[in-house]
């Protein structure tokens, strides 16, 4: 049987492949649960795209947790502020309201660009920012509402790392040596929305989902393409942020990060092997 620093060897060198043989930039990190890690230009900072809910939703679980919102808190969203784009919110009827769990469930599990975009109203920028800051995430960073061109033409961009994807998702578990973030039924709330999650196109794409479970939020733009998640197995755990930008293709980025989730679940099950 292999020994973990021996697994880890042959993970970060098939990694290493799948990133040589990719026409993009690739920065990810890749943490077990007993610490070990790989990582490559971890704090290059890239557009988010929808990876930027992540941070979204926990500011609001923030909130939640200081009695300033409820879960179960009902919205109306006026038709001028539907957004094109991801999701499903554009096809429903114009008098549905949504309560708080609603929006942030659509904001993940189907990245429901309207819902994000209510979210950020009901919070605040400064608010998910502040929230940001005081987790050190320096590089994340919400500037833009979803879909808002404008915005982006004049420069302004959200923004994250994958290292930074990785601390969020670090969070949603408690670590031997740090104060909880969040309470216990926040953090398994959160859990199981982002287990939820119907975009199943990267990391999980080559995952056998009856044996591994994966808690993930995808993200792409032009030229872009993210995947970052939780992956479990028998009680087992490992964070994985893939970020690939300068794409020509978008296609060559969402083949990197499937090839690199196959490699994962390999290593967790332990039947990683050299090829």
């Amino acid at each position: 049987m292999m020994g973990t620093d021996t697994k880890l060897q042959i993970l970060k060198e098939r990694v290493q492949a799948v990133v040589d043989a990719t026409a993009g930039n690739v920065s990810f990190v890749i943490e077990d649960g007993s610490g070990q890690r790989l990582e490559k230009d971890a704090d290059i900072t890239k557009k988010a795209a929808s990876l930027i809910k992540i941070p979204i939703m926990m500011a609001a679980f923030k909130q939640i947790e200081a009695g300033r919102l409820n879960l179960s808190d009902r919205f109306s969203i006026d038709p001028e502020n539907v957004a094109g784009g991801a999701g499903v919110i554009p096809f429903m009827n114009a008098d549905t309201s949504f309560a708080l769990n609603d929006l942030l469930s659509l904001m993940i599990i189907v990245s429901d660009n309207t819902a994000t975009n209510k979210v950020i109203d009901i919070l605040g920028w400064d608010l998910v920012n502040d929230f940001c800051k005081e987790q050190g995430l320096t590089n994340t960073k919400l500037e833009r509402k979803m879909m808002d061109f404008k915005a982006s033409a004049v420069g302004l961009e959200n923004k994250t790392c994958a290292r930074e994807m990785g601390d969020c998702l670090k969070l949603l578990y408690v670590e031997d040596d740090k104060k909880p973030v969040f309470s216990n039924k926040s953090r398994q709330t959160m859990l199981q929305i982002l287990g939820g999650q119907q975009l199943l196109d990267k990391l999980p794409f080559y995952m056998d989902l009856d044996l591994i479970k994966i808690a993930n939020k995808t993200g792409e733009l032009p030229g872009v393409e993210h995947d970052c998640g939780i992956v479990t197995y028998k009680g087992e755990k490992i964070l994985v942020a893939v970020l690939i930008d300068d794409l020509v293709d978008n296609s060559i980025g969402k083949r990197a990060i499937q090839e690199i989730g196959k490699l994962v679940e390999e290593y967790i099950m332990g039947t990683i092997s050299f090829c």
